[in-house]
C-alpha cells in the first residue's frame, strides 16, 4: 500500500541517476532528516559527502538545504546555496557526475559516478 500518515516526501529515481531504491521521508516538526550516501542504496554515488544535504518542514513546507559540499546540491538544475523550497514534481539533484580518471578506485561502477537524481513527490503538506 503506498500512503503516508504523517507529511512525507518520496525521492523516486530518475533515469539517468546513480541507481538507487526509491525512499521516503516521513517529517516529524522540528526535525532535520539528513541525505547522505547512507540514504541511497544499493552501491550509492561517490559524489555524495556525508552528510550532504538536510530536508526538513517547516511550517507546512518542505525545505532542503546543502552541506556545503563540493559536488552541491541542486533543484531543477540550479545549484541551491542557501535553504531552498522543495515543491512536488521538482527533480532533486545530489552531486555532479565524476569523470573516470586514474583516481578513481576501479572497483567504483560506471553508475557510482553518476550524480544522485531523483524526482520529488509530496503528500499529507
Amino acid at each position: 500500500m503506498n500512503f503516508c500518515v504523517a507529511p512525507c516526501l518520496t525521492l523516486s529515481p530518475m533515469v539517468d541517476s546513480c541507481p538507487f531504491e526509491a525512499i521516503r521521508l516521513s517529517f516529524t516538526s522540528n526535525v532535520r532528516i539528513p541525505l547522505g550516501p547512507t540514504a541511497f542504496t544499493p552501491g550509492g554515488s561517490i559524489s555524495l559527502a556525508s552528510p550532504h544535504a538536510e530536508i526538513w518542514l517547516q511550517n507546512k513546507q518542505v525545505l532542503i538545504r546543502d552541506q556545503n559540499t563540493a559536488h552541491g546540491t541542486y533543484v531543477n538544475g540550479i545549484r541551491i546555496v542557501q535553504q531552498t523550497l522543495l515543491q512536488n514534481g521538482d527533480i532533486l539533484t545530489l552531486g555532479v557526475p565524476i569523470i573516470r580518471s586514474s583516481g578513481v578506485p576501479t572497483n567504483v561502477t560506471n553508475a557510482q559516478l553518476k550524480p544522485i537524481k531523483a524526482m520529488v513527490t509530496i503528500v499529507g503538506v
